[in-house]
């Protein structure tokens, strides 16, 4: 896993984000830019997804993190664990 990749993409991802409101882009960009928003999340996804990066943020322990976040924030209810 290349954690380097994944937050290359984002900082991209982000950038065509900001790219979208931004008024010297010609507007007849901005349709290509959404697609590239969209098929940059998909791509994301698709790395935070694999086992080694879930494997990475220790997943399998998911229902003991969210409870210790929850009695950290002091939350009573809505999250689900």
């Amino acid at each position: 896993m290349n954690l380097e990749e994944i937050s290359n993409l984002i900082q991209i991802r982000q950038y065509v984000s900001e790219s979208v409101n931004n008024y010297g882009i010609d507007k007849s960009v901005i349709p290509e830019l959404n697609g590239m928003v969209i098929l940059l999340d998909k791509l994301i996804i698709e790395k935070l997804m694999t086992d080694e990066f879930k494997q990475y943020i220790n997943f399998a322990d998911k229902a003991k993190a969210v409870a210790e976040v929850a009695r950290r924030n002091n939350i009573k209810s809505g999250l689900k664990y």
